[in-house]
C-alpha cells in the first residue's frame, strides 16, 4: 500500500500480528482434519495407496512365517526335499516380486497424494489471502508471505510424501506380525512388544522435543526470504546510500542464526535412529537367546521371530530417518494454519437490498463524524466530517502520517471506521457489498504495480475484453499512446522482458488502464511524485480527462498538482491528537 496507509506506530495495528508471531505451539485434530480434507481431490489416489500398502504389508507378514516353516521342513542334512523347496523358493519368490511391485505403487500414489496435497494448500493461502484486510499486507513482508506459497507448501507435501509412504504399510504389518507372533509363541511376544513400546516411545518423545527447533528454522527461512525481497525491492536505495555492507551484515547474522538453529535440529532430529536401532539389536540378541532358553521354539519358529522383528523395526527405523521432513512439515503446518485461522475481512452487512443496491453514479461523497484509529492509542480521524458534491476534483493535503491515504482507505472499505458515516449517493458504503463498491473507483497510486506482460494486456487487466480500439483510446486519453507506438512492439511489447518503462510511463498505463475500466470515482495517491514536470504534466492532464463529469480525489504535495481543484482539504498532524480538516480555497490560500 501507498506510504500514508503504513503510519508510524503501526507495528502493532492489528493483534493478529502478535498471533503470527508468535504461532500455535502444536498441531492440534482440528488442523490435521483439514489437512486431511486438503487430500480430499485425491480420494482415488489415496484408496489405492491403502490398497497397495494392505497388499504389500500382508505379504510381508506372511512371507517370513512361510519361510520359517519352508525351514522346519527341509529335513536332515542329505535328506532335503529339493522339489518341496524348489515349489517354496518359486512361492517366496512371487511373493516377494509381487511385494515390491505394489511397494512401488505405495509409491506412486503417495507422490500423487503428496503433490495435489500442496496444490490444495497454495489454493487455500491464495484464496485466504484474497480475503484478508489491508491490515495483514500492512504488518508483513512480502518475502514472508511469499515463503508460506514455496517453502512451507513444499516441506508439507515432502512431509506427507514421507510420512504416506511409511503409515499404512507400517499399520499393517505391525498389525499382522503381532498376530503371527502370538499365534507362534505369546511368551516371546510378550518380551517382544515392550521392547517395540521402547523404541516408538524413544522415537515420539525425542521427535517432540525436535519441533520447536523445526519451527524455529522455519520462521528464520520466512525472516530471510523477506529481507532478500526488500533487498532486490530496494535495491537502487541500498547502493545509493552505500549500504551494501549494512544489508550484508544483517543478512549473514540472521544466516549464520538459520545455519545454527538447522544445525541444531538436524542434530536433535538425528538422535531417534541411533537410539532405536541400539534397542533393535538388543531385540535380536534377546530373541536368539530367549528363544533357545525357553526351549519351545524350532530353528524355523526363530528365524521367523528375526523376520518379524525386522518387518516390525525397520518401518520405526525408517520413520526415524525422516524425523527432519515429517518436523519440518509440521512446523510449517503450523505456520500454514495460523494464516488460514486469522480472522478474514468482516462480514458484509446483512439487509435485503444489499445485493441489489447499486449507487446511483452521481458522485456524491459525504463523510459524517467518521472516527478511525489503527489502535485505541493511536487515533488518526476524530469526528471528521466532509462533503463533496458530484463531479467535483477534492485535493487532500497534510504531512506525512496524517491520513491522507488512510482517508481514501476507509472511503474504499479497506478498512472500517470506528463511528460514524460514510455515504456515496445516499448510500451508506456499509450497505454495499465490497466489491461492487471498490467497482466505482479508479485509483492511481505513487507505486505502480504492471505484470510482466505486454502493454495491451496491462491496460486491459481490469476489463480482459475491452476491444483494440478502447484500450488505445484509454492509451491515447492518458497521453500515453505516443510512447507505445514508438516502441519496438507497440501495444505487443512485453514489460520486463523487451524494456524497463520510465516510473513516468509506467504511471501513464496505469491511468489509462483505470480510464479504460470507466470508474464513477476516481483517487490520484502521490502519482506524479516521483515524475519530472513534464511527466507531472501529462499526468495531471490525463487526471483532468479522467475526472470530467466524475468526482475526483487528488493527493498530493506540488501544487501544480492541485491548482485544479475544486476543494483543498488540508489534514492535520497526526496522534497525538487526530487529523482535523481544514476547507482550503484553492487558488487562494498557501499549502
Amino acid at each position: 500500500m501507498a506510504k500514508d496507509s503504513m503510519l508510524s506506530g503501526m507495528g502493532n495495528l492489528n493483534p493478529d500480528a502478535a498471533k503470527m508471531s508468535s504461532g500455535k505451539n502444536r498441531i492440534s485434530l482440528k488442523d490435521l482434519g483439514a489437512l486431511l480434507r486438503f487430500t480430499g481431490t485425491s480420494k482415488f489416489s489415496l484408496l489405492l495407496l491403502i490398497f497397495a500398502a494392505i497388499v504389500s504389508g500382508g505379504l510381508q507378514v506372511v512371507a517370513p512365517a512361510l519361510l520359517g516353516d519352508t525351514i522346519d521342513n527341509m529335513g536332515d542334512v542329505g535328506a532335503v526335499d529339493l522339489s518341496f523347496l524348489g515349489t517354496r523358493a518359486v512361492i517366496l519368490l512371487g511373493m516377494y516380486l509381487v511385494a515390491a511391485l505394489f511397494t512401488w505403487v505405495v509409491s506412486f500414489f503417495a507422490n500423487i497424494v503428496a503433490a495435489k496435497t500442496a496444490l490444495e494448500v497454495r489454493k487455500a493461502l491464495s484464496l485466504k489471502l484474497t480475503r484478508l484486510p489491508i491490515s495483514f499486507y500492512d504488518t508483513h513482508p512480502q518475502g514472508e508471505t511469499s515463503a508460506y506459497f514455496i517453502n512451507d507448501a513444499d516441506a508439507i507435501s515432502e512431509g506427507m510424501l514421507q510420512g504416506l509412504l511409511n503409515f499404512f504399510t507400517v499399520l499393517v504389518t505391525i498389525m499382522g506380525t503381532v498376530g503371527f507372533m502370538v499365534f507362534i509363541s505369546w511368551k516371546m511376544t510378550l518380551i517382544i512388544l515392550p521392547m517395540a513400546v521402547l523404541m516408538i516411545w524413544s522415537a515420539t518423545t525425542i521427535a517432540k522435543k525436535t519441533t520447536k527447533y523445526f519451527k524455529k528454522q522455519q520462521n528464520l527461512v520466512a525472516e530471510i526470504s523477506g529481507d532478500v525481497e526488500e533487498n532486490l525491492y530496494g535495491r537502487k536505495e541500498i547502493k545509493a546510500f552505500g549500504c551494501e555492507e549494512k544489508f550484508l551484515g544483517s543478512f549473514r547474522e540472521k544466516n549464520e542464526e538459520l545455519n545454527a538453529s538447522s544445525v541444531t535440529a538436524q542434530f536433535a532430529s538425528s538422535l531417534p535412529n541411533p537410539v532405536t536401532r541400539f534397542v533393535d539389536s538388543t531385540t535380536y540378541i534377546l530373541i536368539g537367546a530367549l528363544g533357545v532358553w525357553f526351549g519351545g521354539l524350532t530353528v524355523g519358529n526363530i528365524a521367523t521371530f528375526f523376520l518379524f522383528w525386522k518387518n516390525f523395526s525397520k518401518p520405526i527405523n525408517d520413520l526415524t530417518n525422516i524425523t527432519t521432513q515429517i518436523m519440518a512439515a509440521f512446523a510449517s503446518l503450523t505456520r500454514v494454519f495460523t494464516i488460514l485461522d486469522l480472522p478474514e475481512e468482516s462480514e458484509e452487512k446483512a439487509c435485503e437490498d444489499t445485493v441489489e443496491q447499486e449507487p446511483g453514479g452521481k458522485g456524491e461523497v459525504l463523510f459524517e463524524h467518521v472516527n478511525f484509529g489503527y489502535t485505541k492509542e493511536k487515533k488518526i480521524f476524530d469526528d471528521f466530517s466532509l462533503k463533496v458534491e458530484p463531479g467535483q476534483k477534492v485535493a487532500i493535503i497534510g504531512p506525512t502520517g496524517c491520513g491522507k491515504t488512510t482517508l481514501m482507505n476507509l472511503l474504499m472499505r479497506f478498512y472500517e471506521q470506528d463511528s460514524g458515516r460514510i455515504v456515496i449517493d445516499g448510500k451508506d458504503i456499509r450497505d454495499i457489498p465490497r466489491a461492487k463498491l471498490r467497482r466505482m473507483f479508479g485509483m492511481v497510486l505513487q507505486e505502480t504495480w504492471l505484470l510482466e506482460a505486454s502493454i495491451r494486456d496491462n491496460i486491459a487487466y481490469g476489463k480482459p475484453d475491452a476491444t483494440e480500439e478502447e484500450i488505445v483510446r484509454a492509451a491515447q486519453a492518458a497521453r500515453a499512446h505516443g510512447f507505445i507506438m514508438r516502441l519496438p512492439n507497440g501495444y505487443d511489447t512485453v514489460l520486463g522482458q523487451e524494456l524497463s518503462l520510465s516510473e513516468g510511463q509506467k504511471q501513464l498505463l496505469c491511468i489509462a488502464r483505470v480510464l479504460l475500466m470507466d470508474p464513477s470515482l476516481l483517487i490520484l495517491d502521490e502519482a506524479t511524485s516521483a515524475v519530472d514536470t513534464l511527466t507531472e504534466k501529462r499526468i495531471v492532464e490525463a487526471f483532468e480527462n479522467m475526472t470530467k463529469g466524475r468526482t475526483g480525489f487528488i493527493i498530493a504535495h506540488r501544487l501544480s498538482t492541485i491548482a485544479g481543484a475544486d476543494q483543498v482539504i488540508k489534514l492535520g498532524a497526526p496522534a497525538p491528537s487526530a487529523a482535523k480538516s481544514t476547507n482550503l480555497k484553492p487558488n487562494g490560500d498557501t499549502i
